[in-house]
């Protein structure tokens, strides 16, 4: 069942899907999967309350720190971590099946893409492009090199070059100046679309910016900005989970990790631990990866225990290759 998975963006910026000949989705069967494609409003909206929820007790648990900084800070990371969670349902809605109904996909995209500095209709390309060229070292766009050092890997983990893409693909969108590698996979029909939602998230940021300037307001600053970046360090290490150490090649059961996470990250994650299950059949819901997990487990070729055992294995990588005075070859995230 080739068809069902990421290979159908292909085409994305002009390039065609022929030279990363993704393989594995033929281990699932045509009537398992059109089971599991079923779409439903229902599990989305349950899930997104759970997520405001969460949002709503790491807003009041910062309030109630009152300004100590042994309540604050903990109480920010917290929230924090629950505010970068929210990438997994803009990551569920830029696939279309986070909810049956496209439109509700489209607000909830676009709303916790604008609240995590994330352009919806950008990252939607983006995303697609990773699916289809997932670990092509050239053609994927969100391949990491595997870390060359401590430095290296403490340096993906606090974002050090996370945060100037990000910065730099507002600053592109609104000048309308798409790097190469960007104009890959965003097709130029789309240009004016991207540059518009772009820009209008920047005119947001600035109006927020200069209301709180003006009447002299930290609420953005603590309640959203702060947390924002003190989360960021988790979701990068989670990410970095997802394919660091993986096989650089375009077979699906090998070149992408699933994590067999505690229930409550898997809450809070969409189901996306189940990694490897979701870059098999994209068009599966988060709501029954785990039930696709069952059935493709046996032959799966990376999956982890925790995201602590998969960190600790890349740290004894970059150490021994350290010492060793080399950089693991194919080895990327």
């Amino acid at each position: 069942m080739q068809g069902d998975n990421s290979a159908s963006y292909a085409g994305i910026g002009g390039i065609g899907s022929k030279i990363w000949p993704l393989t594995g989705p033929e281990i699932i069967s045509r009537e398992k999967l059109k089971t599991l494609r079923t779409r439903s409003n229902g599990p989305g909206l349950i899930r997104l309350a759970v997520h405001l929820t969460a949002l709503a007790l790491g807003v009041l648990a910062v309030y109630l720190s009152g300004g100590t900084p042994w309540l604050l800070i903990p109480s920010m990371l917290a929230y924090g971590i629950v505010i970068v969670l929210l990438f997994a349902p803009l990551h569920e809605c830029s696939h279309g099946t986070a909810f049956h109904s496209r439109w509700i996909n489209h607000i909830v995209g676009f709303a916790v893409a604008a609240f995590t500095f994330r352009p919806f209709l950008y990252f939607k390309y983006r995303h697609a492009a990773h699916h289809t060229f997932t670990q092509h070292e050239d053609h994927d766009p969100d391949i990491v090199p595997f870390p060359t050092s401590l430095r290296d890997y403490f340096g993906q983990i606090i974002g050090l070059s996370f945060w100037p893409k990000l910065v730099g693909t507002l600053w592109r969108g609104t000048t309308g100046r798409f790097t190469e590698e960007e104009r890959e996979f965003l097709p130029k029909s789309v240009w004016r679309q991207v540059m518009l939602e772009i820009r209008l998230l920047v005119l947001l940021y600035v109006a927020i910016a200069a209301v709180s300037i003006y009447f002299g307001s930290t609420i953005a600053l603590v309640y959203w900005l702060l947390p924002r970046v003190m989360g960021e360090p988790v979701l990068r290490a989670i990410r970095m989970a997802e394919h660091t150490g993986a096989e650089e090649s375009p077979n699906l059961l090998a070149n992408t990790r699933t994590t067999l996470a505690n229930p409550l990250l898997r809450m809070l994650y969409w189901n996306m631990p189940f990694h490897a299950e979701h870059h098999l059949a994209s068009s599966v819901p988060f709501h029954a990866l785990g039930r696709l997990h069952d059935e493709v487990s046996p032959h799966l070729q990376c999956v982890s225990k925790s995201y602590f055992h998969v960190h600790r294995e890349i740290i004894r990588e970059v150490l021994r290759n350290g010492r060793a005075g080399a950089t693991p070859a194919g080895q990327g995230a």
